[in-house]
């Protein structure tokens, strides 16, 4: 029978008011962490100001400092605390930064996770098209028109144009000025194209065409055609998808 230590909601045994002894029905770490991130959020800790000790976040919760420095660490990881040497465990301001460091290496484990991504690209990209519209510099259509350029140029000797087409989608979003969203954007490309291989049947100029689509709609000014465009363009995308499933499903059958 797993042993539950009994709730502390007083300040007894040298325990503070609002902290609560934990049990060992999960892995201990993971649940202090949790409570580190309450006592973060309880006390309105801030960027830059120190944590607690781990012999005082031990004897808080109730637990071994082992356990402490264990889930100190996964915070640390996760871009919550940081820890400088001499000095301490700090709070960190807030990023997204290390949580899509893992993004890419998480989407190559399998299919279903690029296709939902895939997914929710397409959906983001298809309802920021019209914004990405409006706030379009000169300089950026000027540089579209020149990777489009490239990526022609490319096309018609039958390469491939990696290069060019990250960075067209790139610049498509650079004027909203969300560096979070282009982050995102730029690690799906980078796990979508290290994790499938070329679909079957899709040449270069039809990826440029695909392209070249998108531009020319942005060129007219018409959202809903450069929406069309963007939702057409992810066809293909998720047609390479599609056609690893079956290589996967024959990989697992094997004996």
């Amino acid at each position: 029978m797993r042993k539950v230590i009994p709730s502390v909601a007083t300040q007894q045994d040298g325990v503070d008011r609002g902290f609560r002894r934990l049990d060992d029905r999960a892995p201990l770490h993971q649940i202090v962490q949790h409570e580190i991130r309450n006592h973060i959020l309880k006390e309105g800790l801030r960027p830059g100001d120190p944590l607690k000790s781990e012999s005082e976040l031990a004897r808080l919760f109730g637990v071994s400092r082992n356990s402490v420095r264990e889930a100190v660490k996964a915070l640390e990881s996760t871009g919550v605390v940081e820890t400088r040497r001499g000095s301490g465990v700090y709070i960190r301001d807030f990023s997204f930064a290390p949580l899509l460091d893992h993004l890419p290496y998480g989407l190559m484990q399998g299919k279903r996770e690029l296709r939902e991504l895939a997914a929710l690209r397409k959906t983001l990209e298809s309802a920021l098209i019209a914004d990405a519209m409006r706030a379009m510099t000169p300089d950026s259509i000027a540089a579209l028109r020149e990777t489009l350029a490239t990526m022609r140029e490319l096309a018609e000797r039958g390469e491939e144009f990696p290069d060019q087409d990250r960075r067209f989608h790139q610049l498509l979003f650079r004027d909203l000025d969300n560096t979070m969203l282009l982050r995102l954007f730029d690690l799906f490309w980078q796990a979508f194209h290290a994790a499938t291989p070329p679909a079957r049947g899709r040449t270069p100029m039809d990826a440029y065409q695909g392209h070249a689509a998108i531009f020319e709609a942005i060129l007219t000014g018409d959202a809903d055609q450069a929406r069309e465009a963007i939702q057409d363009h992810y066809v293909g995308i998720e047609s390479k998808l599609t056609e690893a499933e079956p290589a996967e499903a024959a990989t697992r059958e094997k004996p």
